[in-house]
């Protein structure tokens, strides 16, 4: 194992050029139960949510990495191969097909450009699910409920949009920047007392969906003229369909590949 020292190193040379780079360097990881792939490849604050259709389970990057090094050896066959990839500048999701084993999953994947530096900040995953239209229009429905809540700045309604377990991020001078849920929901309060709302105009969405979980891109023109555009990562838990990672970012939008 690379010390601590020459890890640093590593993390500084190796950077993930683009978010195709970081999925390929997750798959690797995984193949080769490297802890130390899988820091390149993820941000330490990243949690993996993954459900049976019944129960969501997350597993935070320390937790992920101490069962690999538990782990003899990956189950075989073992395989990661990116499906598709929504991308902007700063912010991008990916579905990766997932073999491990005798199982198949679906991954879902948001990722940060940090500093020129593509790295996964959110996963979630479920075994043998297939494209449906109910959980699109339900992701779709999330993303409505979060516009709503922009609009009106109404707090409650937001926490009907976002999981409390969720951070909401954003990227200033290369670095990730998080909040929670309840300091997004303070902060509405106070713009409610500033003003009615947001007359934010909606300037187009991507959705896709799997199973009990799913993504959504939207792009809205603010009140200052600017675009901005929302990637996040949902899931069906017990309160119903949620984002359980947001990152925002002040960029038009670019067609889906």
């Amino acid at each position: 194992m690379a010390s601590p020292f020459l890890a640093a190193i590593l993390l500084t040379a190796s950077p993930n050029a683009s978010p195709a780079e970081a999925v390929r360097l997750y798959g690797e990881a995984v193949a080769h139960s490297s802890a130390d792939d899988l820091a390149r490849a993820f941000q330490p604050s990243a949690i993996m949510y993954c459900t049976d259709g019944r129960a969501v389970h997350a597993t935070s990057q320390a937790q992920w990495k101490t069962r690999m090094g538990a782990a003899a050896s990956p189950p075989q066959p073992v395989s990661t191969e990116l499906e598709w990839l929504d991308a902007g500048a700063t912010s991008a999701l990916a579905r990766a097909q997932a073999v491990r084993g005798g199982k198949t999953f679906t991954d879902y994947l948001l990722l940060a450009n940090l500093g020129g530096n593509w790295r996964i900040v959110g996963k979630l995953c479920q075994e043998e699910v297939s494209p449906s239209p109910a959980s699109a229009s339900a992701v779709s429905a999330v993303i409505d409920a979060k516009f709503a809540s922009d609009r009106s700045w109404d707090a409650a309604l937001l926490a009907q949009s976002i999981d409390p377990r969720a951070l909401v991020m954003t990227v200033e001078q290369g670095e990730l920047v998080a909040a929670t849920l309840a300091e997004w929901q303070a902060r509405y309060r106070e713009r409610r007392r500033e003003s009615p709302g947001n007359p934010a105009a909606e300037a187009g969405r991507v959705v896709d969906a799997r199973g009990d979980i799913g993504v959504g891109r939207w792009s809205f023109v603010g009140s200052d003229g600017m675009v901005w555009t929302d990637r996040a990562l949902m899931i069906r838990a017990e309160a119903g369909w949620r984002m359980v990672a947001l990152l925002y970012a002040k960029e038009p939008p670019v067609p889906a590949k």
